[in-house]
């Protein structure tokens, strides 16, 4: 059972330093793995040769070779580093950097849906422009100590016509995630999108990232109904394994949370609607990940970010189940 931390660092910048302490606490408690969300709508947070970020509102992101330092560092840790991006919806940076450097292209590939969202009713461009920055970042990510273990998120959830168009969502998702597995990567996605309609022809190459059951009845879809369908889920409960570092929290409020983990946190309980811990007793259920989202972080220090996230890391890692 794989047990990881994910790390928002489009919302938030972390420094090198910072995600280094925190894959040093992933080792020290037996983890596998960090997950970095670096491509979200504030930031697409990773250096890539396709951008000119000169006039872009934020400046900060992660350099190539920080990158490459930080999974060195890792891997002599034995642990994995996830790259977290997200496509087609929460794209709004990464569609502002297209636009900077080729209008013409970024008009090509919007959706007319939402100005964070790319185009996925079988438009080539849209597809051609993901798998092209998909062959960058598994290019960067690739760990040969991990060969046919890694694994990499490429989103699916929040999209805007999503769900009534799902036929041209599950294959954009198909696509996209032919082309990663291509790459020598398990591509993965958020389980909120897929209907159960949709579920019968996504490519059974992705695992699902299940945070929360849709309330829809047409997208309610359970860890069960997955495994149905031969898919691996992990548990990303919305609820249990869910924090919004913030200068607004105490350290009273911090021991508070972990407590909060002791006991609401089991790898199969999961987030369905008339009950965020669910106990599931399924076979496709695969790990789990503490995941801290950065939207209410912006004003933190590198400092308070560690004092805030190290204390639940432990209370995480220290649960045997």
């Amino acid at each position: 059972m794989q047990k990881g931390i994910t790390v928002d660092i489009a919302r938030k910048s972390y420094s090198l330093e910072t995600l280094k302490t925190i894959v040093k606490y992933i080792h020290d408690h037996n983890g596998q793995y960090l997950q970095l969300h670096f491509s979200d709508d504030e930031n697409y947070a990773i250096e890539s040769e396709y951008f000119d970020r000169k006039s872009f509102s934020n400046p900060c992101y992660l350099t190539k070779t920080e990158v490459k330092s930080l999974i060195e560092y890792s891997n002599d840790l034995n642990v994995m580093v996830i790259p977290d991006m997200d496509f087609p919806s929460h794209s709004k940076a990464f569609l502002s950097l297209i636009k900077q450097n080729d209008k013409s292209l970024y008009q090509e590939i919007i959706s007319d849906y939402s100005d964070n969202t790319l185009d996925f009713f079988s438009n080539r461009k849209a597809v051609d422009v993901t798998n092209r920055q998909i062959d960058e970042i598994t290019e960067l990510f690739k760990q040969p100590q991990f060969a046919e273990q890694q694994r990499i998120v490429l989103g699916g959830d929040e999209v805007a016509g999503g769900g009534a168009h799902q036929n041209s969502f599950i294959e954009y998702m198909n696509q996209i995630g032919d082309y990663a597995f291509q790459q020598g990567y398990e591509p993965q996605m958020w389980n909120d999108m897929v209907t159960h309609e949709g579920v019968k022809s996504l490519n059974n190459h992705y695992s699902i990232l299940y945070w929360k059951q849709n309330e829809d009845n047409k997208s309610n879809l359970t860890v069960e109904d997955f495994d149905k369908y031969y898919f691996d889920v992990y548990n990303y409960n919305y609820y249990s394994l869910y924090f919004l570092p913030s200068k607004q929290f105490s350290q009273d409020d911090i021991n508070e949370q972990a407590e909060y983990i002791g006991w609401a946190y089991a790898y199969n309980k999961f987030y369905y609607n008339k009950n965020p811990y669910n106990e599931v007793n399924s076979q496709n259920v695969k790990g789990s990940a503490l995941s801290f989202w950065g939207e209410h972080a912006t004003d933190m220090t590198q400092e308070e970010l560690i004092n805030q996230e190290v204390p639940l890391i432990k209370a995480y890692f220290n649960l045997k189940k």
